[in-house]
C-alpha cells in the first residue's frame, strides 16, 4: 500500500521541549503565538542588519533579512489561507492532533506566517556570500591540514561545515542551541518546525548519492536542513507528525506540504521585491522593470487589472509599487493553482519541487531571476562588499580557532573569554561542538559587529577605551 502523509498527524500544536498540556489563558492560539516567539526573539531582531541583496546600503528604503522576511510571511499568510481552505474541502475536519480542536484556514495562514518570519533566521552575515565564506574556509583546511582541523569528526559531521547552511543554523537557533540554555530553544510547535525544513536531510553527501537518481535529485536534498547535533530533534519531529522516510541509512524525510508553501513565498518576495530594491539604486530603468513585471499583471484572472491605469502613475517608485503589488497577487495565485493540481503527489512524497517552477508563467518568472544576475549582481559594489565580507568571516574564523588551539596561552585564554558564556569554549571540549559554537557565534552577528569585531581584533582599528 501506497505512504501517504496524514493531517490528522501534520497539524499539532505541541511544542518541542514541553508538552503544554497546562495552555495558559490566552487570546492566541498556538500558532500565533508561534509568530510572536519569532518577532520578540533577538534572532530576529538582529536581521535587521544583516544583508538581503545589497549590503550595508545607505538608503533606509532598501532590504535587510528583516524587512524580506516580513514580507516573505505577509505572502506566506495569504497563499497559506488559500492552502488552508482548499486542504480543509479536500479532507474535511481536520482536528489538532494535540488538543483535539478543529483546525481552521487562519492556523494554516498562521503556521506559514511563522514560518516564514524566522525562514531566514539562521543565515551569517553578508547574505549568501556569508555562507560560502563559511564553506570555503573549511574546505581549504581540509585541503591543508585536515588532521588538525577535522582529526575527530565523522563525515557526516564534517558535512555540516563543509556543506554550511543558514536553514540548517536556523533549525538550531529555533530548536536547541538558546542562550538561556532552556531545552527546546524557542519552543516552537512541531508543525511549524517542519514547515520551516525546506531541506530535511543531514550531512553524507556520498551516503545521499547512494540512495539512487529518485532521491538524491530531489529539492528537499539539496542542501543540509540540520546539523548532526540536531539529527535526533529532526528525528522526533518528524516520526511525531508521520513524515514519509526516504532512507534507512540516514534521517532524510519527505517535506511537511505546508514547506512547499514557505518557499513559494520566499521566491515570489525576493524575485519582486530585489527588482524594486535595484530600481531604487538606479541599477534598473522604470521602463525595463515594468516590462518584465506586466506579463503577470496581465494574466490576472481573478480581479483583472487595467495596466493603463498603472501606466498613468506619475511618481515612478509609485509606479513600480503598484506594478509590484498586482504581480506578487498574480503569482500567489499561481502557485495556489500548481499546490492544487500537485496536491495528491505532495501527500504521498512524489512531489519535490519549487512551486513557482510548474507555475504557468515560469518562463516569466525566471527571466526576473537572469536580469537580477546580469544588472543586480554583478554591481561592482555588491561584488566588493561581498569580497571584504568573506575576508571578514574568513579572518573571524581563523582568530577564534586559533585562539582555541593556544587556548593555554594568555593570548588564547583572552580571546576566548571574549565569546559570549554561552559560546565560550574549553579546552577539554569536544572538537565538533567547538566548531559548531564557534560557526554559531559568527553567522549569528549582524554585518556591522562582524566588521566592527574583524577591524578590532585584526588592528585595522583600534578600540577606544572610555
Amino acid at each position: 500500500m501506497e505512504q501517504k502523509l496524514d493531517w490528522g498527524k501534520l497539524i499539532t500544536s505541541k511544542r518541542l521541549g514541553t508538552d503544554n498540556k497546562n495552555l495558559q489563558a490566552d487570546a492566541r492560539n498556538e500558532f500565533e503565538r508561534d509568530v510572536d516567539r519569532v518577532i520578540f526573539s533577538s534572532a530576529f531582531r538582529r536581521l535587521q542588519d544583516k544583508t538581503q541583496v545589497f549590503p550595508i546600503p545607505k538608503s533606509d528604503f532598501i532590504h535587510s533579512r528583516l524587512t524580506h522576511s516580513i514580507e516573505v510571511a505577509s505572502i506566506g499568510r495569504s497563499l497559506g489561507k488559500l492552502v488552508g481552505n482548499f486542504i480543509l474541502e479536500e479532507e474535511g475536519d481536520i482536528v489538532d492532533a494535540h488538543t483535539g480542536e478543529l483546525i481552521t484556514s487562519e492556523n494554516f495562514a498562521n503556521i506559514i506566517a511563522a514560518s516564514c518570519m524566522c525562514h531566514d533566521i539562521g543565515n551569517p552575515p553578508f547574505g549568501h556570500s556569508g555562507e560560502d565564506a563559511f564553506r570555503l574556509f573549511f574546505e581549504n583546511h581540509r585541503s591543508n591540514s585536515s588532521e588538525e582541523l577535522f582529526k575527530t569528526l565523522n563525515d557526516f559531521q564534517k558535512d555540516d561545515f563543509l556543506r554550511f547552511e543558514g536553514n540548517a543554523e536556523g533549525f538550531r537557533i529555533l530548536t536547541n542551541d538558546h542562550p538561556s540554555g532552556l531545552d527546546g530553544g524557542l519552543k516552537m510547535t512541531y508543525t511549524t518546525l517542519a514547515a520551516f525544513a525546506k531541506y530535511t536531510c543531514g550531512g553524507g553527501e556520498k551516503e545521499l548519492n547512494e540512495l539512487g537518481e529518485s532521491v538524491k535529485d530531489r529539492r528537499s536534498g539539496k542542501k543540509i536542513g540540520f546539523f548532526q547535533q540536531e539529527k535526533d530533534i529532526f528525528d522526533k519531529i518528524a516520526i511525531e507528525l508521520g513524515l514519509l522516510k526516504f532512507s534507512d541509512s540516514q534521517i532524510y524525510y519527505s517535506r511537511h506540504p505546508l514547506a512547499f508553501v514557505l518557499e513559494a513565498a520566499d521566491n515570489i518576495s525576493y524575485q519582486i521585491m530585489d527588482l524594486e530594491d535595484g530600481h531604487k539604486l538606479g541599477l534598473i530603468s522604470t521602463d525595463e522593470v515594468i516590462k518584465l513585471l506586466t506579463p503577470f499583471i496581465s494574466s490576472i484572472k481573478k480581479d483583472p487589472c487595467n495596466v493603463g491605469d498603472l501606466l498613468k502613475i506619475n511618481d515612478p517608485s509609485e509606479k513600480i509599487g503598484a506594478f509590484r503589488a498586482k504581480s506578487i497577487n498574480s503569482l500567489i495565485y499561481q502557485c495556489f493553482e500548481v499546490f492544487k493540481n500537485e496536491y495528491p503527489k505532495i501527500m504521498t512524497g512524489k512531489f519535490d519541487y519549487e512551486l513557482t517552477d510548474l507555475i504557468e508563467q515560469k518562463v516569466e518568472f525566471k527571466k526576473l531571476e537572469d536580469v537580477k544576475k546580469e544588472k543586480l549582481f554583478s554591481y561592482y559594489k555588491v561584488v566588493a562588499i561581498e569580497s571584504s565580507g568573506r575576508h571578514v568571516i574568513s579572518g573571524l574564523l581563523e582568530l577564534y580557532l586559533d585562539a582555541f588551539k593556544n587556548i593555554d596561552k594568555k593570548y588564547g585564554e583572552n580571546i576566548i573569554n571574549m565569546l559570549p558564556l554561552y559560546y565560550r569554549v574549553k579546552k577539554n571540549d569536544d572538537e565538533y561542538l567547538v566548531l559548531l559554537k564557534i560557526s554559531g557565534y559568527l553567522s549569528r552577528m549582524t554585518d556591522s559587529f562582524a566588521i566592527d569585531q574583524f577591524r578590532s581584533l585584526t588592528g585595522h582599528k583600534f578600540p577606544e577605551i572610555n
